[in-house]
């Protein structure tokens, strides 16, 4: 069985069509069938960067009651503008962005992976008044409704008096956000509050977006600590002139050979938290760098297209007018037609003016709605639901208004900022409460090398004598450099990725593939200008590392002495042993986190060319931006002990 077999993870082509036709959505139950469901487990975060002006979209994941829902916010200054943003942003940017992996299976007639089945080479409401005192030492500055959310923007004399404001206006806020908040409200930072509306749920929950007069992008950490899980993953994009970089952080590249090749989605997350750990526990690895345009249809391998016209808004919608259809199966059909978003946030509208009867509780919403979106259905009690909807209120107008203020609107929006001829920047990271002590802050460097999310290697099986059954592959990598390791079982069972299909790699806690050397093929410093400056992970890690707890946008992170003073990096990637296993720590980068403070947007390091956002959202003593549950082995999880 010779010739050549291309297996991928993460067919973006496949993903976006799916996302958008009509066909595959009726096909499947329209509206209410997701079939690209994004990774929930990390937070994620968009930065608009444009000349000063920052807007920055945070995407809200919570799961509890819908009173404890509160959310704060600490600004260096009052934001410009509040808005409430898309899901859609954040599903198009995964599919699209994520990592892929493509291995190249080159058998021959002698000795082949039986891949049996395998196919080959295949915006805000209402206004804000004068600032006002409350007597309570709080100043209110603004206070309005943005979308489903009450919000305030508050300036406090004193942590004590920020917390009893809070908890006598609702707003559920642990006892140890004290400490944090008292250091913002030393330095003069207001806090914009976020709570539900009184007729408001979980289900109405959007991203939040805000504008700020500020010239660069930052995430403080330190008040995320206080509820967040070990190796928490962190997704930020950044959009801006040129490529984006950590600036006070350390930056990674991850070795390609601890992948598990043959299902790369299981040990992602695990391979990227392991080489942070040898950069210090304060680092990123950059999944995406590219120039927005077309993407080169000469690549021999399905290429993520940088082009992101029409995106996120199609320029159809402009010329659809939902509100003529009066009829509640006629305005679905049309919302159909014109290819609107297929997620949770339009769910949630389509249950708020269609609301299923009490009656037809027990039908699922894809059984209900698949049957009222096309006027018919095979479900023989599908007359029955259509009568009742029939006999219910039906506002086509404020519907409409509705999707265009809440999805649409905001969409296209986001689509005028992706023109081509600007810069999008994907870093991931995976942070501990212990590394939570410093903010990490982003520059932007125009000479630094794009970077692909494709990731490619070519397998060739090898058979033992006289047997045509593979138990090795000799890998070749990217970089030329070839490993023979064994057959992973799985490999010779099936189709090896189960078919073309979507895999989220980010979620992956399996073990790296030891044999494959060390999580990292490298650690480095970026700056804003100049080429990346490799480091020897380890002790070597954690000495620069707290040497960038004190680095400023507009001035170089290292002195040329301290530079000078770094030894000759003798890291072995490819290297397997005691002190160079798959993601072994070396040095102590617990020891080095625990001693820097203060680093990052605050205080000193915010220079004059930072500006700095928080996500934080309180409940009943914990921060619920949804976390993942650490799934480490126990010899893993006393790594930082």
């Amino acid at each position: 069985m010779g010739g050549t077999l291309r297996r991928g993870v993460l067919g973006t082509a496949l993903a976006i069509s799916t996302l958008l036709s009509s066909s595959a959505a009726f096909a499947c139950g329209g509206f209410f069938c997701m079939t690209q469901p994004v990774d929930q487990s990390a937070e994620r975060i968009l930065y608009v960067q444009d000349k000063g002006k920052l807007q920055v979209h945070i995407q809200i994941s919570y799961s509890g009651d819908d009173k404890s829902f509160s959310w704060i916010l600490p600004l260096p200054k009052a934001p410009s503008a509040k808005a409430v943003g898309s899901d859609s942003v954040f599903v198009v940017l995964d599919q699209t962005t994520a990592p892929q992996f493509y291995l190249n299976v080159q058998n021959t007639d002698k000795c082949s992976l039986n891949f049996y089945g395998c196919a080959e080479d295949a915006g805000g409401t209402g206004g804000g008044g004068p600032p006002n005192s409350t007597g309570t030492g709080v100043v209110v500055l603004s206070q309005e409704q943005v979308g489903p959310y009450d919000t305030v923007v508050l300036q406090a004399g004193s942590a004590d008096e920020l917390m009893t404001w809070l908890t006598t206006n609702n707003y559920t806020v642990p006892a140890a956000t004290k400490a944090l908040a008292q250091q913002y409200i030393a330095q003069n930072y207001v806090f914009v509050a976020l709570k539900l509306q009184k007729d408001k749920g979980v289900g109405d929950l959007a991203p939040f977006v805000v504008t700020m007069d500020e010239p660069g992008p930052c995430l403080p950490l330190r008040m995320t600590a206080l509820a967040a899980k070990e190796d928490m993953p962190i997704i930020g994009w950044v959009l801006g002139d040129s490529r984006a970089i950590p600036k006070n952080f350390l930056h990674v590249e991850i070795n390609d050979a601890v992948i598990d090749w043959f299902n790369p989605g299981a040990n992602y997350r695990a391979v990227v938290s392991k080489a942070v750990d040898l950069a210090s526990g304060h680092a990123f690895t950059t999944e995406y760098a590219q120039l927005l345009g077309p993407s080169d249809p000469s690549q021999p391998y399905p290429q993520v297209t940088t082009d992101f016209t029409e995106r996120f808004a199609q320029k159809s919608w402009s010329s659809v007018d939902l509100s003529t259809n009066k009829t509640a199966p006629t305005f679905l059909a049309a919302m159909l037609q014109a290819n609107l978003p297929r997620t949770t946030q339009m769910q949630n509208l389509i249950k708020t003016y269609i609301p299923k009867p009490a009656a037809y509780a027990a039908v699922t919403d894809q059984q209900f709605y698949q049957c009222i979106q096309g006027g018919q259905g095979y479900d023989p009690d599908c007359k029955a639901w259509l009568d009742a909807v029939a006999a219910q209120p039906f506002d086509p107008i404020a519907f409409a208004k509705d999707i265009q203020d809440k999805i649409v609107g905001p969409l296209q929006g986001v689509q005028a900022e992706f023109a081509t001829g600007r810069y999008l920047t994907r870093l991931f990271t995976t942070v501990s409460p212990v590394e939570m002590n410093k903010d990490p802050i982003f520059g932007f460097n125009p000479t630094l090398p794009t970077v692909s999310p494709v990731h490619t290697a070519k397998a060739v099986p090898i058979c033992a004598e006289g047997s045509s059954v593979a138990t090795k592959v000799k890998y070749t990598y990217a970089d030329g450099t070839e490993l023979t390791l064994d057959l992973p079982p799985e490999a010779t069972s099936s189709c090896f990725f189960g078919g073309y299909g979507v895999s989220f790699a980010q979620s992956g806690d399996a073990s790296p593939v030891s044999a494959g050397g060390q999580a990292a093929k490298s650690v480095e410093v970026l700056d804003e200008t100049g080429a990346a400056l490799p480091i020897q992970p380890g002790a070597i890690a954690d000495k620069v590392d707290a040497q960038l707890s004190s680095a400023k946008l507009g001035t170089p992170s290292l002195t040329a002495a301290f530079k000078a003073s770094l030894p000759p990096v003798t890291w072995k990637p490819y290297q397997v042993g005691s002190a160079a296993s798959a993601g072994a720590d070396v040095g102590n980068p617990t020891s080095s986190a625990t001693s820097v403070s203060g680093g990052g947007c605050t205080g000193q390091n915010r220079g004059n060319a930072v500006g700095w956002l928080s996500l934080t959202v309180l409940t009943t003593g914990l921060w619920l931006l949804r976390r993942r549950t650490s799934r480490l082995q126990p010899v893993e999880a006393k790594r930082r002990a």
